[in-house]
């Protein structure tokens, strides 16, 4: 079993008079679930519960209770510890393996409300008790509980993220489950994003049920970990990755792969105008390559190549276009609309909010996920909601 790597052009042709850039998807494609399911390695999960003043109440009941339904779901053998912290981390649960889960239910159900809030050094404590047992386990994560809150210790989201990434590199993980009415997006979607993990956010335990199942079924079904995606631009060929991926030295990173799933890359590659005068009839762009691990050992899909033919203008404006690229690139799109409305909207600058999902709004025309979403945005933007 391998991975798939495919190159998909918004169009099959390089316009010989480019005034913008060309739009491929690179997908990796997971096998098909075996017949048989594979036996899994131990999951090896940290729970971080934040257990702050901002919490106190309802968020940090519906975060017990979140934490308790991660635990009931665990098998024997599988790896469990609980950290929770306010102004200091506390261990409340070492890391061990699953036996019985009454005394750790009571364990998580006797977290108090306490003071302030040193989210980073809750995380790190989750962080180190995980790194025990990395070696032991096939996925090693962090799950952190929190409105995301930081105002003791580190509070930098920029560098808190980055303490996320590096301990991605060392096989451990971070997914975050915000709560309650003050969610810190910007600091927890940042940490799961440069974590390589997933970001969640409801006001209840119920609301993240859902999100837990699907993690759950994720990390029970795994195929490929640590993917980093490589790629290589020919002579001439400028390439960029437009969606929010983590990149590194090696290449930029995608999610955990499952079986029968896939992972994703927009690529926005531009050419020189010596290239296109070049008469060529068939351009080489660049090429992919992807690495990642299994339970078995490492694997490599590629190098994958892509060459296209020089058009002119008005055959290039003729051609078909993929339309599961297209969706691809108005989703990242209307991503970028969104990141840019988030950033204008921490600063108080509402005009310029308005003139973004102005453009947003025109991005969302024709596809009913992105329009429910605008609905959204443009409520937060009425009742000037930063």
């Amino acid at each position: 079993m391998t991975i798939q790597l495919t190159l998909s052009p918004r169009k099959k042709a390089v316009s010989l008079d480019q005034t913008s850039p060309l739009e491929v998807l690179v997908r990796a494609i997971g096998p098909a679930f075996p017949s048989r399911s594979p036996a899994r390695k131990a999951l090896n999960l940290a729970l971080v519960i934040d257990k702050s003043g901002s919490m106190g109440g309802q968020p940090l009941d519906e975060a017990k209770r979140c934490a308790i339904a991660i635990v009931d779901r665990m098998a024997p053998g599988d790896y469990v510890s609980v950290v929770a912290y306010d102004q200091a981390a506390e261990l409340v649960w070492p890391a061990q393996t699953v036996s019985t889960t009454f005394e750790l239910r009571q364990a998580i159900a006797s977290i108090h409300e306490g003071g302030t809030t040193a989210l980073h050094d809750g995380w790190a404590a989750g962080a180190e008790q995980a790194a025990m047992n990395v070696s032991r386990a096939g996925i090693s994560r962090v799950l952190l509980l929190s409105d995301g809150c930081a105002n003791q210790g580190l509070t930098d989201p920029d560098r808190i993220a980055s303490h996320c990434a590096l301990m991605a590199e060392k096989g451990i993980s971070t997914s975050t489950y915000g709560l309650g009415s003050g969610f810190n997006e910007e600091l927890m979607l940042g940490m799961a994003n440069q974590g390589g993990g997933n970001g969640y956010y409801g006001q209840t335990a119920a609301d993240l049920m859902g999100p837990f199942q699907e993690e759950f079924d994720l990390l029970q079904a795994i195929y490929a970990r640590n993917l980093c995606l490589s790629l290589s631009a020919e002579p001439g060929v400028r390439i960029s990755v437009a969606n929010d991926l983590r990149e590194t030295p090696g290449g930029w990173r995608l999610p955990d792969l499952a079986f029968g799933s896939e992972a994703w890359a927009l690529v926005r590659i531009s050419v020189t105008a010596d290239l296109l005068a070049g008469g060529e009839s068939l351009l080489p762009l660049f090429k992919a390559t992807l690495t990642y691990d299994t339970d078995t050992g490492s694997g490599q899909s590629g190098p994958v190549g892509l060459a296209l033919p020089p058009v002119s203008a008005t055959a290039f404006a003729a051609a078909a276009e993929d339309n599961s690229v297209a969706r691809r690139a108005q989703e990242v799109r209307f991503a970028e609309f969104q990141r840019e409305a988030a950033s204008a909207a921490r600063r108080g600058d509402w005009s310029q909010v308005d003139a973004v999902l102005e453009q947003a709004r025109s991005e969302a025309q024709g596809n009913e996920w992105l329009s429910s979403t605008m609905q959204s945005l443009e409520r937060y933007a009425q009742s000037r909601d930063r």
